[in-house]
Formats: structure tokens, sequence, C-alpha cells
């Protein structure tokens, strides 16, 4: 003899099978998981608790206002059936993000959301499915297709679904956010490797020879930057100089950059004497090639002898050396070259510089004269060859120094927008 449940002692039944799953979903989920393990999990528990034979979790990647940019995680349990249609998923979000409910069909054939489907084709007889509603509003959407029962799902199913979408939804956005945190870290760490790289392509020191010193500085206004310069001893009597700002800021301009300073230091020590517009010619068919569209570099470089105390260079669209001598300071009228970069096969022409004794040549990106304070006023060419005057008997480690720190200074709360570079070099016998 079978002892059957009176109706409140069934329902009684039912509430606490309902609180014991509920409690297991909680249970089992904990804040380390990954949200594809988290969605999984939920789905597994919601098909064994309603008896359906397929489920899946949608979650909206973007706003509500972009429904269509939606990540999938799906948990199929019958291998003879098709995935569930991506445009059933497009229909029920559509109309949950208007409506906020649950949607329960046992006969989705007859239903308007579908009536262009073919259900049939896909062995879907039956859906139930409810929004999953976080404290930013909705986030996606949990679906179970098939309930085995042959009446299909009922109001016990459809509570327990509301409940539990209610319920996970902010456990989900937690565990996106987690994982957001976390690809944000390992991008940082990435980044923060490449500045070290970076940076060690730079020189760490100046040079001194017979009868000049020469030194460089950058300050990246990224983690990596644009900008570049390099000094390299050719010889007791020579040093080579570059300093160029690659069009565009981050990782693709630090790349660039990378790619003009090989350039340069291949080319430095092969046999025979150094033609400057052999190098640039070089650089510029380089860019040409391997660049991007609208990629392209300004660059100042070039050597300087100390027996014929000249400086021989190639101005490639940059701003003009300024040389200081005598409380003057001295800037080259001439039109620079073109930027290296956007005409393959250019001939670059050699320039060249005399220099006296004590005269300190400065070479600069405009991240110095662009620089705006808080008040929204450029540093400019002005205040630069104030500061230039002010300075001329600095060495030239010391001038670096100062005129960075009469930048900052004059930058006040504003940030800094681009890279700052600059190379002096200072004729001493």
């Amino acid at each position: 003899m079978t002892n059957k449940l009176n109706p409140e002692s069934e329902k009684l039944k039912k509430a606490l099978d309902e609180l014991v799953a509920l409690n297991q979903i909680a249970g089992t989920i904990n804040a380390l998981m990954s949200v594809e393990d988290i969605t999984k999990t939920i789905v597994d528990r919601c098909l064994k608790w309603t008896n359906s034979s397929q489920g899946a979790i949608f979650l909206l990647e973007g706003t509500i206002d972009e429904a269509e940019k939606f990540k999938t995680f799906m948990r199929e349990y019958s291998p003879d059936t098709d995935q569930i249609p991506f445009h059933i998923n497009e229909s029920l979000t559509g109309w949950m993000i208007k409506t906020k409910s649950i949607f329960i069909s046992n006969d989705p054939g007859s239903e308007e959301n579908f009536k262009d489907m073919d259900l049939t084709r896909h062995g879907i007889n039956s859906i139930l499915s409810a929004p999953l509603l976080s404290r930013k509003g909705m986030i996606g959407s949990l679906i179970l297709f098939n309930k085995k029962d042959p009446e299909g799902f009922n109001n016990d199913d459809r509570r327990f679904l509301g409940i539990v979408g209610s319920q996970v939804a902010q456990v989900i956005e937690n565990a996106r956010l987690h994982e957001q945190e976390q690809k944000l870290a390992e991008i940082e760490e990435e980044i923060r490797v490449a500045r070290t790289i970076q940076q060690g392509f730079l020189p760490h020191s100046g040079e001194r020879l017979k009868s000049c010193e020469i030194f460089g500085f950058n300050s990246p206004a990224r983690e990596v930057g644009g900008d570049f310069f390099d000094i390299v001893r050719l010889s007791e009597k020579r040093v080579f100089f570059s300093l160029g700002d690659v069009s565009g800021k981050g990782i693709p301009a630090s790349l660039l950059m990378a790619n003009a300073q090989a350039v340069f230091r291949s080319q430095l020590f092969t046999p025979g004497e150094l033609k400057l517009d052999l190098l640039a010619g070089s650089l510029n068919d380089l860019i040409n090639q391997f660049s991007s569209s609208g990629q392209f570099i300004t660059a100042i470089f070039g050597y300087y002898d100390c027996k014929d105390k000249e400086i021989r260079y190639i101005n490639a669209g940059h701003m003009a050396p300024i040389v200081i001598r005598n409380n003057t300071t001295i800037i080259d009228s001439d039109l620079p070259d073109i930027v290296i970069g956007v005409v393959k096969g250019h001939k670059y022409k050699e320039r060249c510089i005399s220099l006296e004794n004590e005269d300190t040549c400065f070479i600069y990106s405009d991240g110095i004269t662009d620089l705006v304070n808080d008040r929204d006023e450029s540093f400019g060419d002005e205040r630069l060859a104030e500061f230039l005057l002010r300075h001329q008997d600095d060495n030239v480690s010391r001038l670096c120094e100062n005129m960075f720190r009469a930048l900052v200074e004059f930058r006040g709360a504003a940030p800094q927008f681009d890279d700052i570079t600059m190379v002096a070099l200072k004729v001493r016998e």
C-alpha cells in the first residue's frame, strides 16, 4: 500500500525541494569560479530541477541598447538535437528587454515571437526563459527547452526559474567584473614589460668626446611612447645622434619607433663612409613598406665631427635645431625635408651646422612646445628660447634635467598629452 501525501504536505515538500535546489546552486558557486563555470553550473541545476533536456545562459556584452552583442554559454543534454537556434534567443532577448518578464510556452510554434521559425526542425516543443536582472539592469537571459514531462513547463518551473534569475544575476556580474579586472591587470603587466623593453632601447647616459658632450632625455606620455632618441659614439672624434616622433601613440607607435632605431643601428657600423642620405632612404622605404596607412615619422638624425666642429644632419619634417651662441638663439630658416614614410624613393638632403666653442645645439620633439598647462596655455617657442638662453652655461645633462623640471612646473595639474624628448650637444675644448 502506497502512502500518498495530502495536497498540503505535497505543497510543503515541493517548496522544501525547491529551497534545497536553490541552496545547492548557491553552495556550488564560489567567487573563484569563472563566468563559464558559473553559468554551466546554473544551467545544469535548472535542467535537473525542471527535468528539461536543453538549456543555456545568454549574456549581453553591452548595454540593453546593444542587445545584438551578447555571448552565449551553452550546456546541452540531448546529443540527437541541434544547438539552440541563435535567432530564437534574439527574439526572446528583445521581448525580455522590453518586458523584463518570464516567458513560458508549451506550444512555441504558435507564439507570435516565433511564427517565422521552423521550431520543429530543431526539435523544440516547449520554452521557459527568465531575465537575469542585476543592480545595473538586465544582463542576459536563462533559457530552458523541452520539458521531458508531457504536460510541459508549469507554474512551479516558472517560479523557480524566476528566483534563480534574480539571485544569480549579480553573482554572474561580479564574476564578469573580476575577469575583466584580471584581463586589465594582464594588459597592464604586458604594457609595463613593453615599457621596460622600450626604455632599454634608449641610451641611459650621454657621451663625452674630445671637444663635445651630448646627452638625451625622454619622458613618454603613456606607458609606452612614440618618441625616440639615440646617441652612439662612432669614434673618438665623431658621435651619431637621432631624435624622432612617430605619428600616433601607444603600442603601434612604439613598434614603429623600435623599427626606426633598428634601422639606424644596423647601418651605423657598415664598411665605408656613413651616408646620411642613404640611411634616410633606407628608413623611408622600410616605413613605406611595412607601416599602416597614416603612420609616419618626423626625425632629425646625423653626426657631430669634432675635427671640423660641424653637425651634419637630415631634417625629415621635424622642428629645426636650435643653436645657443653668445646670448642668442640661431635657428635654420630653411624648410625641413618631408616626413619619413610618405613618399617612397624620396631623396633626402644633408644639411650642415658649424659650431663654435661653448655653443649648444638643442633638438627636441613637439611635446615640449605643445605642452599645455591648466590655463590652456602652450609652452611655445618663445618660452623655450628664453629658457635655453637662461641655461646656456649648463652642461648638457643639467640642461635637459632643468628643461624637464621647468615643463613639469609649467604644466601644473594638467596632464602630459605628448611624449617629451630632447637631445643637447655642447662644444667644449
